[in-house]
């Protein structure tokens, strides 16, 4: 999708060791940060954490993915549902620890289904939802109405990847079209609402890269193209509350996916719908501790808790309403051929990614204002929390980089964290020939791939520091560059 907006231009300067980020840190802060509510619940969670509760109590986690599949609470016809099918206990302790659950339903089970494949569309979708030959509907009204009842459970995500196509993976989720997969979303989202008046639905997160690779449109593009024919649908918000996006290994990833998302969304007019970030992780291919299968990638342990470092910051930065990990536990390893996308492993313990998540959730809880600034070399997220400021400061190449903060005083103190690594005290001092103090804030540059690209930037400093923002200036090797908020 071309964009309706240009990136601001890089200015590069020769001759100066430092330069600043004019006082655009020290005034008031940018009309187009993104801003959110601050007694919103927590923005940060982890896709089923009832495998671990005990480390989801750890990790501090404010909301959990849970799968409600159709088939099993209704494998064999209409006249049954297995209350068994989501086990209480998994709801019990995500309600104890104060875990939001958001629903994931999926799955047409063989007998409601014309062509009798798991995931493909149900029979009945074109009668009204209080019909009872409308299979989808009786299912989704039975469980929004008994789990919103009994459990609080108000949010639900419809399907998981549709853009994933049979044949084109190893693997699909939904054996239908766009126009199918369209039927099924505004069943659910009609029948939802007509048993439970605070309903959210989700859209289904995308892959996005079989499309990006075929050289197709977006699906949510060929997605939304569909429903806008629909006369129902500007009415009935397009029959969706909340877009979706899935994002995987890159750093930059992150903030392309995002921005995109919200261009599509805007040139139909829904450019105020929340998008969470449903799935995102950079599994590691290294592990002392596990048997890995091979992977495309080369991704360290070290790696993989500095993206999620990175992917949190710059989710907030590009005005994402939640945020979730996938997964909290390698559930059903398999030495040398399970993908091992936990935070803990199979055996209990913890990969460093784990801490860094705890660091993210404990420093970037209470923020109610982002803002990305960026040069081709170097990366600085300030995010606004009450009574504080927190600066997340990275390379975005194999050059390392010197990021100085201001400081009201020489000696003045301030926190920094090194992704999995526990807080240390930082204290400015004075620079020579200067009338300032200055926090000095060195971070490496990012390891390449075999190939030369860079999939995850260089290791990530999160520096807090009391009061709002100040003055940063930046030091790249005898070069300095001015960081830009435009594109990525």
């Amino acid at each position: 999708m071309k964009r309706t907006w240009q990136g601001r231009t890089l200015a590069l300067r020769r001759g100066v060791a430092l330069i600043g980020l004019a006082a655009l840190l020290l005034g008031a802060w940018p009309a187009d940060a993104q801003q959110w509510d601050s007694a919103a619940p927590s923005r940060f969670g982890v896709v089923e954490a009832y495998y671990r509760p005990a480390d989801a109590r750890d990790l501090r986690a404010g909301w959990e993915r849970i799968i409600f599949e159709w088939p099993r609470f209704q494998p064999d016809g209409p006249h049954q549902y297995h209350l068994d099918a989501v086990p209480e206990s998994w709801l019990r302790d995500a309600r104890d620890a104060g875990r939001e659950v958001v629903g994931l339903l999926k799955n047409t089970p063989l007998w409601a289904s014309e062509i009798r494949m798991l995931g493909a569309p149900a029979l009945g979708l074109e009668r009204p939802i209080d019909d009872p030959a409308n299979y989808w509907a009786a299912f989704v009204r039975q469980t929004v109405s008994y789990y919103s009842v009994h459990w609080g459970i108000h949010r639900w995500i419809i399907y998981n990847e549709p853009d994933i196509r049979p044949g084109e993976m190893h693997y699909y989720e939904f054996d239908g079209t766009e126009a199918d997969y369209y039927q099924m979303l505004k069943v659910a989202y009609l029948a939802a609402r007509s048993v439970d008046p605070q309903a959210q639905i989700h859209l289904a997160g995308m892959a996005w890269w079989g499309d990006a690779t075929s050289g197709r449109e977006p699906y949510l593009k060929r997605l939304l193209d569909i429903i806008a024919q629909d006369p129902a649908a500007r009415a009935n918000g397009y029959f969706f509350d909340v877009a979706t996006v899935h994002v995987y290994f890159g750093t930059r990833n992150v903030w392309r996916l995002i921005v995109e998302t919200r261009g599509i969304l805007e040139h139909y007019g829904l450019g105020g719908k929340p998008i969470w970030v449903g799935e995102t992780n950079a599994r590691p291919s290294v592990d002392p501790r596990a048997e890995l299968p091979p992977s495309a990638y080369t991704v360290s342990l070290t790696q993989q808790a500095d993206y999620i470092v990175q992917a949190a910051a710059l989710a907030l930065a590009a005005g994402a309403e939640r945020f979730a990990v996938y997964r909290l536990y390698d559930d059903n390893y398999r030495p040398g051929l399970t993908e091992p996308w936990g935070l803990v492993r199979a055996d209990g313990t913890r990969r460093p990614a784990f801490s860094a998540y705890q660091m993210v959730i404990e420093s970037f809880g209470n923020v109610w204002a982002a803002q990305r600034y960026f040069s081709a070399r170097s990366t600085l997220i300030t995010l606004r929390e009450p009574g504080r400021t927190v600066y997340v400061v990275w390379a975005r190449q194999d050059e390392p980089v010197r990021f100085h903060v201001y400081s009201n005083f020489t000696g003045e103190t301030a926190l920094v964290y090194r992704s999995s690594e526990a807080a240390s005290a930082l204290r400015s001092q004075s620079v020579p020939g200067r009338p300032a103090a200055w926090f000095a804030v060195e971070t490496p540059g990012a390891l390449a791939q075999p190939d030369g690209e860079i999939l995850v930037e260089g290791p990530p400093a999160v520096l807090v520091i009391g009061g709002p923002p100040r003055a940063v200036w930046i030091e790249v090797g005898g070069m300095t560059w001015q960081l830009s908020d435009g594109e990525w």
